[in-house]
């Protein structure tokens, strides 16, 4: 039995799917991996909170309270440097993790527009072969904007990650 539809199509459909949910695993294991640093974040915080609460001030005097909340500050300064360090870390690696991913996928023969379609006009049923040419100028022209995008936003992501760690 004929299928209408070729084995190449179906394969690189199948590679789709097989990305769109590995790289929707990325992002799940990115977030899962930010809430763990808030939540040791928040843990630490919390006791850092209490340990200050406990401690003794009031009867020594106001250099007493003013050395305990001068250390506090830069504590939380060097925490707050530490955090958003980790924050960026993550971000960058999941990007980067991303980007891997796309050139993977943009170097596979599956994903190659002219073959596709090529392999599509061969395959096409009789009279079709109006409707794969006005496919094929149409796609191109989408492919062409495609790629411009693609390397816009490549560039634009990766100021974006440059910009947060120069801040960190």
């Amino acid at each position: 039995m004929t299928t209408l539809v070729p084995e190449q199509t179906i394969s690189a459909t199948k590679a789709s799917v097989d990305t769109v949910f590995g790289l929707a695993n990325k992002a799940l294991h990115g977030f899962e991996m930010l809430l763990e640093l808030n939540t040791q974040t928040l843990k630490a915080t919390l006791a850092e909170v209490q340990e200050v609460a406990v401690q003794p001030v009031i009867g020594k005097g106001p250099q007493a309270a003013f050395a305990v909340q001068t250390t506090q500050l830069q504590t939380g300064v060097q925490r707050a440097q530490g955090y958003w360090k980790h924050v960026t870390e993550i971000v960058s690696s999941t990007q980067a993790e991303f980007e891997e991913a796309a050139k993977l996928v943009f170097k596979q023969p599956s994903f190659e527009p002219k073959a596709w379609f090529d392999s599509m006009s061969k395959n096409a049923l009789p009279g079709g072969d109006t409707i794969v040419a006005f496919w094929k100028s149409s796609f191109g022209a989408a492919s062409q904007a495609a790629d411009a995008a693609y390397a816009a936003a490549t560039r634009t992501t990766k100021k974006a990650v440059e910009t947060a760690v120069s801040q960190a």
